[in-house]
């Protein structure tokens, strides 16, 4: 525990849904530190379902793109916080905060706004050399914080679990079926195998005895699962996929996947969510640097990464070939065996 005794912590996050569920070690942290301050959330509206009721967060405040500087500084005083720490550094919170005049503000020593930070910390994370996880532990070295979480805490509460249990049902899948997820979508942050691969994998699944497979996607992403749906007719299949499109609230989907036996997807927000559960997850990474497993890959669960091999130029090395698609090299027997080491196996605890 820190010997400083902050009365309100006020982190902020307001950027996609996997960066923020990477930065709930940091609530957890802070909560086992100061278990008295109040912690406040600030965080996108899209990403907002997160930290609700998260048992290391007292309250949460949406930010909103609107509103000017002085809004947001007079937002902050009402807050009336006396630590702020920017895990996602912007200028216009950094100096909302500085106007404000939050007695400790943490944020990275490596952008023009700096000096509006008055404990800065030192850590390039375009170098991607450790986890995302720990680069957002590091900002609370400053205020003496020095016990970290080692993993991610995802509350499923046993209202979730009888949600999914009756949504899984009333589509086939009874309580006790083994299945497996595929989240194929992805929001275009990295490169993500085609949607063919992704079929024939379902179909090789599909095709399993006593396993059924589940195929998750936001509304955004309907003409990408009717594409999938069209490649899936070509195949004989008795047992079908069970489609769950923009239907599940994130909360439920994580109750979805604490029950699967794997999940299977790209660099995305919901493989977090996934491995925040404690499901095995294989996830398939593109060689970019910026969006280097080391960084972004599973944290705290069983999983296998796979990333393109046998690549055929130097621009596909580096991700961002125009001849070929460097994603194929991931073949879908080598993903689908990944999956299948986890399917039917005893769940190892944390």
């Amino acid at each position: 525990m820190s010997s400083l005794s902050p009365r309100h912590i006020l982190v902020s996050r307001t950027d996609k849904i996997g960066d923020l569920i990477l930065s709930l070690p940091v609530f957890q942290s802070l909560r086992k530190a100061f278990p008295k301050a109040h912690i406040t959330a600030l965080v996108s509206p899209y990403a907002q379902e997160v930290v609700r009721d998260h048992p290391a967060v007292d309250s949460v405040e949406v930010f909103d793109l609107s509103e000017s500087v002085g809004q947001l500084a007079e937002r902050f005083k009402n807050l009336n916080a006396d630590v702020f720490i920017a895990l996602y550094p912007r200028p216009k919170l950094a100096l909302a905060a500085w106007l404000a005049q939050i007695p400790t503000r943490i944020g990275t020593a490596f952008r023009w706004y700096g000096f509006m930070f008055n404990f800065k910390t030192r850590m390039h994370r375009h170098y991607g050399d450790r986890h995302e996880v720990e680069y957002n532990l590091h900002l609370l070295e400053p205020i003496g914080v020095k016990e970290f979480a080692n993993k991610i805490e995802w509350p499923v509460t046993a209202e979730q679990k009888n949600e999914t249990v009756n949504l899984l049902k009333n589509r086939g899948i009874g309580p006790g079926t083994h299945y497996v997820v595929v989240h194929p979508g992805h929001k275009g942050s990295a490169l993500n195998w085609s949607i063919y691969r992704y079929s024939e994998v379902i179909a090789r699944l599909c095709q399993e005895k006593d396993l059924r497979v589940v195929v998750t996607g936001s509304l955004e992403e309907t003409r990408l699962i009717a594409q999938l749906t069209s490649l899936l007719d070509f195949y004989d299949l008795k047992n079908k996929p069970v489609y769950l499109i923009g239907e599940c609230s994130l909360k439920q989907l994580a109750a979805v996947y604490q029950g699967a036996d794997c999940f299977l997807s790209g660099s995305t927000g919901t493989m977090h969510i996934a491995a925040a559960v404690g499901t095995p997850t294989v996830a398939l990474f593109c060689p970019i640097p910026e969006t280097t497993p080391v960084r972004w890959g599973p944290w705290g669960n069983e999983a296998v990464v796979l990333m393109p091999h046998d690549l055929k130029c130097m621009d596909c090395h580096k991700g961002r070939c125009k001849k070929h698609d460097p994603m194929d090299g991931i073949t879908e027997d080598e993903v689908y065996q990944a999956v299948m080491k986890f399917v039917r196996q005893p769940r190892v605890k944390a």
